[in-house]
């Protein structure tokens, strides 16, 4: 069977090392428009089941990940000026690039063709491939170009969201909520 993977991100890759384990003879290819080592966003954050479900599906790949995450055994979420400490399982955090790097070796390890700078905008040029998996992030152009069909609704809100780093060690994993009390609510 013939599969090209749009999209060079954790889930392309992760998908097309699942397909040659299932059977090598599977001729996959992964296909990314940007360079290699170009990413955006910084950082992975999962927790031990996950890891877990990595080790049953590829334990290659789930040991290379664990060596290579922070690891931590504490939580702690702090709102309203309180706080509560959670103790129980473990969490991971790895940076957005090393994934990148640990997949792609593991990917190029078991024979997938992976490309880079290879922009896919019109899917006849892949018209011999079997299957096609699009999975070519949040502004995926495939979807875009072919949302009629994949009937993709997007919705934008008014909640704003951020994510913050900085320099400063902490001894547990620290979510810190700040909210605002308005008069609507």
């Amino acid at each position: 069977m013939k599969m090209v993977c749009v999209g060079g991100g954790p889930a392309g890759l992760y998908f097309s090392i699942l397909a040659k384990l299932s059977n090598p003879k599977h001729d996959v290819t992964v296909v990314e428009r940007n360079p290699a080592g170009v990413t955006y966003g910084w950082g992975v954050v999962f927790w031990d089941d996950l890891l877990d479900d990595l080790y049953r599906n590829d334990p290659v790949s789930a040991q290379r990940i664990a060596q290579a995450a922070a690891r931590w055994d504490t939580q702690e979420v702090h709102l309203r000026g309180q706080y509560a400490t959670h103790i129980g399982g473990y969490g991971f955090a790895l940076g957005r690039d090393r994934l990148l790097d640990i997949l792609i070796r593991r990917a190029k390890g078991l024979r997938v063709d992976v490309r880079f700078q290879h922009e896919v905008t019109d899917l006849s040029a892949l018209a011999d491939a079997d299957l096609i998996v699009a999975c070519d992030g949040v502004n995926s152009r495939l979807r875009q170009r072919h949302a009629h069909h994949v009937q993709t609704h997007v919705e934008e809100g008014r909640n704003k969201y951020i994510w913050l780093g900085t320099n400063k060690v902490f001894d547990a994993f620290t979510f810190a909520f700040a909210f605002e009390e308005t008069p609507a609510g």
